[in-house]
């Protein structure tokens, strides 16, 4: 109403790329099953590698739908999406890790403060014996992830984690370590920013200028970088 222009880093083919491939997605994953189970629903996040733009946004299938968008309000846990912040941090600990390093993938148990038991399994339910560091990463296995994690330390995973990105708080948990911590996409999509940009950190940004009826820049968002 004031005639301000808004000029944002939306991308309209990438968008429309993007709701168009998350509507084919969930029909491909829900095609055999009843009408009753066939409500998946999903996100996506698409951002330029190399500045940071948000280049696209899908919240719900339905790409009209203008209520709950979970590309940036759906926070659930991320699982084995947090396993290359583990490895990153061991190789950055000083401790000698490198991607050839042998750890061990075997069953083991920690007891908590309240008692309970914590015992990491591997998604097909075997232990692997001595791997190599980038096999455990490639390949997810659970205990071998999480014995490296904790032998670095869970505060240090948490350090990398918020260096790559995550601006919200972290339980110190060992459970951290297999991705019990509630993610929005939006924040997953921060971390493998800063990875793919090779360890450049910049703040996803959907918008680059402001302006008055006249022209007159109001705000700007210029490019931030840190390593």
């Amino acid at each position: 109403s004031e005639g301000l222009k808004i000029f944002t880093n939306l991308d309209p083919q990438i968008q429309q790329q993007a709701e168009k491939s998350l509507q084919f997605k969930t029909k491909a994953l829900t095609h055999n099953l009843p009408l009753t189970q066939q409500k998946l629903q999903g996100a996506v996040v698409v951002s330029h590698v190399d500045s940071g733009e948000v280049l696209a946004i899908a919240g719900d299938v339905n790409p009209k739908y203008a209520g709950f968008n979970r590309a940036l309000d759906a926070y659930r846990p991320v699982g084995s999406l947090v396993k290359p912040a583990v490895m990153l941090t061991a190789l950055t600990a000083g401790k000698g890790y490198n991607l050839a390093s042998v750890i061990k993938d075997e069953a083991f148990s920690i007891e908590a403060k309240d008692g309970d038991i914590w015992s990491p399994k591997n998604f097909d339910g075997k232990s692997h014996g001595d791997v190599l560091l980038v096999d455990a990463l490639v390949f997810s296995y659970n205990q071998a992830s999480a014995k490296l994690g904790l032998d670095v330390g869970t505060k240090e995973v948490i350090k990398t984690l918020e260096l790559l990105g995550v601006d919200s708080p972290l339980s110190n948990y060992p459970s951290l370590l297999l991705g019990a911590v509630e993610l929005s996409p939006l924040q997953v999509t921060e971390i493998y920013q800063t990875i793919a940009a090779n360890g450049f950190s910049m703040p996803l940004r959907t918008i680059r200028d402001v302006m008055n009826q006249d022209g007159e820049p109001l705000s700007r968002y210029p490019l931030q970088i840190e390593q």
